[in-house]
Order: structure tokens, then sequence, then C-alpha cells
């Protein structure tokens, strides 16, 4: 059999390492050929620059020195063609590059030779590339892992090896210990020794022997003492004897408990076993009633063995009973399983009677254990899903049947993750079993609990009068749930959230009940957890849809449908562009261009937004790489989700993120949060700032004014700039009181020593009050609105409002509010835009 097992192993060997190496390979290959590429286009980038300079002035030694050391600068580049007014210049690898890998290896696909073209005006460049190295780079990994796995399979075999020859070995020893036993060596024995189950079977066989050879010795011994001239009934009386012997060595060596008694009920016999689980000797026990030794612990189990050993005297047949309660003569119980039969004789007469017992306690315990572990949670002590299965549909269908309403309810603790990720798994363990407790207290014997898995608990609260008593219940329990808990010596502060649904008699399944919960709790969750949501069907089939938007807008992220368009930034005093916010776009194929607030909405509250919000830092960062041969000195600002900003990896992936992109520094990356996103965890929000901010990174805080701003979250958070709200910003020249939050928000800055910034400046007279009141730093539709990369360096070449700007700029200062703005804004001069 084991031998077999070769041949199954090996077959999923082969199975595992072509999986495993076709991924190796692609995952390998994509690697090296992305870098590949990124190699060749770096090159491209750096050629384009260096050839300038000496195209101008025509050198041809500058250009042909440029074109040897792009060959030492890329060893995959294989030659460079220059065409230009003076003539065509070349440059060959002498010696190109040997490949480690064999032939085949470099036809199987995936890195092939590739020639970039660049125009340089009048001149015109052709670089060739061969992959060798990157060939080279996937066989050495392959060749390496290949190595490794051949050890792996040598030490897998050379392991069942020695298991088959350990199992040999011992098959070869019982088989000749068999054959010389039955040849009569009856003192042969195994050597304990081996695995395991080789001295477990080597001390079988010779226990057995031991006892074969005890009884022929005795054997022996009687027949040796017989001699000629005894008569039949001397030898008969002898194999009686050695029969006796034989049943009592027998009786004494099995694991049950064995009673023999005669037809007056009285015992006979009680062997080894009998005298353990009874607590009675065999000395003591013999000549007693059977029910004075073998007691049962109540009166119908005594009396059901009375009349059983009765019916067994008068030729009954065999009687079995299971799942007796029998007290030994110390008091102790056993649960017990019996057997009783009549001893017959030769000529079928009833002798005596037989009782066979042992004991089952272990085994019910064990049985009873597997039980209570099929229905409720181990952690918990709760019932678990199982369970709640059977309930519900009982719950269901006595309100169907009573015509009473049904609470359906489940919970599920607020932000329980990071109880698990920041103080450990122990302590999440223990904050569960104390909110099943409370769980449990409040439904007593009317109600029913159960947890589902993980944090999530369902309630079933029948009979209750009505949806306020079903609240008033809620808001009891959630205010239990929301107490610390006390978890190895400190507090744990901890909320949770609820979804309800009223099952009112319809033909609605118990899975369909829990769904609806589930999506009310979902509710509760977006709208501010720690509270109690009650399902709506209209809010039902809204969620579908925004769960099927939810999914579209998925697609259309990894369709690669986004589009980054860009707003520019304007100094108003000095008249000159300093930067650019990033704006997401969706490109639809059927509707256009889509804004970002018909699909980033859906997806805020998902895991969706963060590899949207990947894609635009690296998107972003790609385009400043190109910008910064215009100007090096635009900051582009990216806007961050509070869900992608508060992950316990942004930093490092940010990191990483940066390093795809070494040209462009990091102090040209801004990045800009609300500030609604450090309301949950202050602390942690504050400490990714500061990390982003050590690699030079600076931050905004966006739409300032609109959410839940104070003079803490100045003083808290590490932010360098603060945006005004457009929605102050432009009705601040006809509305008194957005006048005044904007003059006090850059009141705020110029206090706390931080830029401000104003979003929404529609018109001249918005830029200049705005330069009045102290904030030079604009955007908004009055300067430009947002367009696509390749429309940004045109119209900034264009931009011919500077003058503009910097005349509006000569206004004086506002130095008191309140009597500017009795004056009205009929001062602002009208300037035109040219």
């Amino acid at each position: 059999m084991y031998a077999r097992m070769f041949i199954p192993v090996f077959i999923i060997i082969v199975i595992a390492l072509s999986v495993r190496y076709s991924m190796l390979y692609g995952n390998e290959t994509e690697y090296a050929n992305q870098r590949y590429q990124r190699d060749a286009s770096d090159l491209v980038t750096y050629m384009h620059k260096a050839l300038q300079p000496s195209l101008k002035v025509r050198d041809r030694t500058a250009l042909d020195n440029t074109l040897a050391s792009a060959m030492l600068l890329e060893a995959d580049l294989a030659a460079a063609h220059l065409d230009y007014p003076g003539g065509h210049l070349e440059a060959l690898r002498s010696q190109p590059t040997q490949a480690e890998y064999p032939a085949w290896f470099a036809r199987l696909g995936g890195i092939t030779p590739q020639q970039r073209t660049l125009d340089l005006g009048n001149a015109r460049l052709v670089l060739s590339f061969v992959p060798t190295l990157p060939l080279t780079q996937v066989w050495r990994t392959l060749r390496q892992q290949a190595i490794i796995t051949t050890g792996n399979i040598i030490i897998i075999y050379t392991l069942l090896g020695l298991l088959i020859y350990a199992n040999t070995r011992m098959l070869r020893r019982v088989t000749d210990g068999t054959a010389r036993f039955q040849d009569g060596d009856y003192g042969v024995r195994l050597p304990v020794s081996g695995t395991l189950e080789a001295r477990t079977l080597a001390i079988s066989f010779n226990n057995m022997a031991q006892r074969m050879q005890s009884l022929v010795h005795k054997l022996q011994q009687s027949q040796s003492q017989l001699s000629a001239q005894l008569t039949q009934t001397l030898q008969v009386q002898a194999t009686l004897q050695t029969e006796k012997e034989r049943i009592e060595v027998t009786l004494a060596s099995i694991g049950d408990a064995v009673i023999t008694t005669d037809l007056s009920g009285r015992i006979a016999s009680i062997n080894v076993m009998a005298q353990q689980l009874t607590g009675w000797q065999q000395e003591h026990a013999r000549g007693m009633e059977l029910h004075q030794v073998f007691v049962l612990a109540n009166n119908f189990g005594q009396h059901s063995l009375l009349k059983s050993m009765a019916a067994i005297y008068a030729g009954s047949s065999v009687i079995k009973v299971g799942n007796q309660s029998m007290r030994n003569r110390n008091g102790q119980l056993y649960t017990v399983e019996y057997t009783a039969n009549a001893i017959r004789s030769g000529a079928d007469e009833i002798q005596g009677a037989i009782l066979v017992f042992r004991d089952v306690t272990e085994r019910r315990q064990l049985m009873q254990q597997i039980s209570w572990q099929s229905s409720h949670d181990v952690l918990t002590g709760l019932p678990n899903r199982t369970a709640l299965t059977t309930r519900f549909e009982q719950e269901v269908f006595h309100a169907r049947e009573e015509h009473y309403p049904l609470a359906v309810c489940l919970f599920d603790l607020d932000r329980f993750q990071q109880v698990n990720d920041t103080l450990g798994q122990h302590i999440g363990d223990e904050v569960l079993k104390q909110a099943a407790s409370r769980l449990h207290d409040f439904a007593g014997p009317r109600h029913y609990v159960a947890r589902l898995g993980g944090d999530e608990f369902v309630m079933l609260l029948p009979r209750l009068d009505d949806r306020l008593a079903t609240e008033k219940a809620l808001e009891r329990l959630l205010a239990e749930l929301s107490r610390p808990y006390l978890c190895n010596g400190q507090q744990v502060s901890m909320s949770a959230s609820a979804g309800v649904t009223i099952y009112g008699g319809s033909e609605v399944s118990a899975d369909s009940l829990l769904r609806q919960a589930d999506q009310a709790l979902y509710q509760a969750k977006i709208t501010g957890r720690n509270r109690a949501h009650f399902f709506d069907a209209d809010l039902d089939e809204q969620v579908r849809t925004h769960h099927n938007r939810r999914t579209e807008v998925r697609a259309a992220v990894r369709a690669g449908e986004l589009r980054l368009y860009y707003q520019p930034k304007l100094d108003m005093r000095k008249g000159r562009i300093i930067g650019m916010e990033a704006l997401v776009r969706w490109a639809h194929p059927e509707r256009g261009i889509v804004g970002p607030m018909e699909f980033l909405p859906i997806v805020e509250h998902s895991d969706v937004i963060v590899d949207i919000g990947e894609w635009v830092l690296r998107e972003a960062l790609r385009q400043l790489q190109q910008w910064r041969s215009y100007d090096a000195e635009w900051v582009v600002s990216v806007n961050i989700a509070a869900r992608h900003f508060q992950r316990p990896d942004f930093v490092p992936k940010l990191k990483t993120i940066l390093a795809e992109y070494p040209d462009v520094p990091a102090h040209m990356l801004e990045l800009e949060i609300l500030e609604s996103s450090a309301l949950s965890d202050m602390a942690h929000v504050r400490n990714i700032m500061l990390d982003c901010q050590a690699l030079g990174i600076s931050f905004a805080l966006d739409d300032f004014g609109t959410g839940y701003s104070s003079m803490s979250y100045l003083k808290r958070l590490p932010a360098d700039v603060l945006k005004i709200d457009q929605s102050f910003v432009r009705n601040m020249l006809v509305d008194r009181d957005d006048l005044h939050l904007v003059s006090a928000v850059i009141g705020l800055a110029r206090s706390f020593g931080l830029g401000v910034i104003a979003e929404g400046v529609e018109t001249i007279e918005h830029g200049a009050m705005l330069m009045r009141l102290g904030c030079d730093l604009v955007q908004g539709y009055g300067i430009a609105r947002p367009m696509p990369p390749s429309e940004v360096q045109p119209w900034v070449d264009n931009f011919g409002s500077a003058d503009v700007w910097q005349a509006a700029a000569q206004l004086p200062p506002i130095v008191n509010l309140h009597h500017e703005h009795a004056l009205g804004t009929s001062q602002i001069p009208a300037f035109q835009q040219s």
C-alpha cells in the first residue's frame, strides 16, 4: 500500500510544480519585462535631454560620446542610430552580453527585443534593445527554485522510503514470530522497538504468546500427571478442570466486567474488571445476591434488572440494556451498559446466568460534549448558526400561527477589528465573551440569542407589543453593550450597531429575514454606528442598486477607465501658477466623462476607494515626472479618502509608490484630507501625518469650515495648508456671514502659521476681495476648469490674466471688515480679464 502511494504523490508533485512554475515564470517574466520597458523609457528620456544641446551646435564628437555613454548606461541596449542634418552616427555594442539561458528558453515569449524611435525635431534617434539580461534574471530564478524543489522531492521520497522500510521490517518480524509459534516455539517474543505502531504490535503479540504459553504449560503439567490407570471419569474431570482454568484466564484478561450467578441469583464468580467497577472483592462478593453487588442508581433500573434476570433463569434469550447509572461500593457513579444471558450445560439445561457490563461514562460524556459543540459556539457558549436555524424556523412558525410580531436583531461590535489588531486577539476574545454574556443575560428565558461568527450576534425578540417596545429594548441593550469591557486589568471601550427587521406573518423565510437585518445593520454602520436601524423595503431596493453601482465602479477601476483632470492653483499676487489639484473622472464608455460625485460616494465605505486612491497617487506622480522639465516647482495635490488614509499600511504603501518615481521629490506631492477623517482616531491620524511629513509630503485640510472645525483640530493636526470651502467663497460678495467666515479662516491660518488657499473663485472680484483679506492662493472656474493633462501646458502658455490679478493685488488690505462690508462691494474695480 505504501509503495502504491509513490504514484499519486508523484502526480500531485508534478501538478503542484506545474502550477507553481507556471505562476513563477509568469510573475518573474512580468516583473523583468516591466523593468526592461521602464529602463528603455528612462534611457529614451535621458537621450532626449542629453542630445538637445549637441544637436543645436551640431557637435559630432559630443553626439558620438553621448551615444557611446548610452551603451554604458543601459546593458540591454544593442545599437543606437542617429540621423541628423550633419550626417549619420551609430553606436553598436562590440561584444553582446553572454546569455546564460538555453536558446529554447528565449523562444517561450514574454520578453522580446524592442526598438524605440525618438523624434528630435530635425533629427531622429533609433534605439534597439535586446532582453538578454531580463531573460537571464528569469532563468537564474527558475533554476535556483528548481534546485530547491529537487532537494525537497528527494527528501520526501527518502522519508517515504524509510517509512516503507520500517513497516516492512515490522511485518517481517510478525510473520517470522507467527511461523515459529505455529511450529511449537511458544517462547518466541518480538523485540519491542521501532515506531509506535511496531512497539504496540510487539507488545500485543508478546502478551498473547505469554498467555498461550501459560495455557500450554498448564495443560502439559495436567497431562503429565495423568496416568494410564486413571479412569475415563478422572480424564473428564481433568478436562473440565482445564476448561475452567482457561475460562478463568480468559475472564481475567478481557476488558469487560463479568459476573456469573447460580440459579438462585447468587454470585458464583466475578472477574477483575467487575471487582474494580463494583468495588467488591471476589472473596466477599461470592455468595451475595446479584443486585447487592451490581447496584443500579435508580429504582426503575434496579427493578428492570431483577425482572431481566428472572426471565433469563426462565429460559429467555439474551437481554441488552444501555445507558444505566451504576453506584459502586464506594458511592461512585458510572454509566454502564450490560448484557445478560443464560449458562447452559451440554444437555441445554440452564445452570445459571452471566452478566457482562462495561463502563461507558467517558463515551457518554464525549457524546454529550460533541452534541453540545455541534450546536454551540465554543468561545462564548452561545448557540451557533446551526442551532439558530432550527430555533429561527420554530419562532417564525409560531409567530405566523399565533399572529404576534417577531423582531429579528443582528448585532455587530463597532471597530472590533481595531481591538484585535492593536490589543491582540486574546483581548478581542475576552470582549466577545463579555458581550455574549451581556446578550445572554438580557435575553433570559423569554428571548433567544446566538452567535453567527466573528463579532456578529443574532437575537430573536418575540411577542413585543409594537415597534416602540422594540426600540426601547434595543436602546437598553445597546447601552449595555457600550459599557466598557474590563480585560486583563484594562478597560476597552466598545459600542455596537444593530440591524432590525420585524416579521409580521407574511410568507418570508428565516434566511430572508436575516438578510433584511443584515442590510439594516449596514445602514446603521454607514450612518454613524452605535445605533439601531430598522429594515425598510424601499431602502432595500436602494441598497441593491447601490451594490450594483459599486460593482460597476469596481469593474471600471480594473478596466482602466479612470482619468485624472487637473485644476490650476494661482498665486494672484505674483501672477503665476504654483501647482495643480488632481481630480478623478470616469471615462464611461456610454455616458462619457462622469464627475466624481456620481461614483466616489458609492465606494467610499469599501476597499474600492483604496484602489482608486493608490491609482490616483501613481498617476499624479507619473504626470509630475513629465511636468518637471516644464516647471520644476509645481506641487500636485491629491485628495485621500478617510478609509484609505486610516489604513495601517498607508505609509508603507505610500513609500512604495514614491519609490516607483525616484525622479519626483516627495515635497512636490500634497495630500488633501477632510477634517472629518480624524474624528474616529485623532492620535492615529496625527501619527500618519507626521510620518508622511517626515518624507517631505505636505498636508492640506480640505473644505475647512464645513465639518467639525475647532481650535483643537488645528492644534493637534500638523496640517500645512487650510482650504476654504467654495460654498463660503462663492457667496462672500453678497453674504455678510460667508465673508466673515472666510476672514475668520484666514485669521486662524495666520494665527497657527498655516498657509491658506481658497476654492470656488469664479470672478476677478472674488480674487480681489480674497487678496485684500490676506489670501493670495486660489483656484476655481474663474481661473480654469479642470482639464486633461494634455491641455495643461498649452493653457499655462496662453495664461494671459497675470496682469489683471497683479492689478487687483494693488488694492489696499482690509483693516475693518465691518466698515468695508458696510460700503458694499461697489468699490471693488470691475476688472476685465484679458
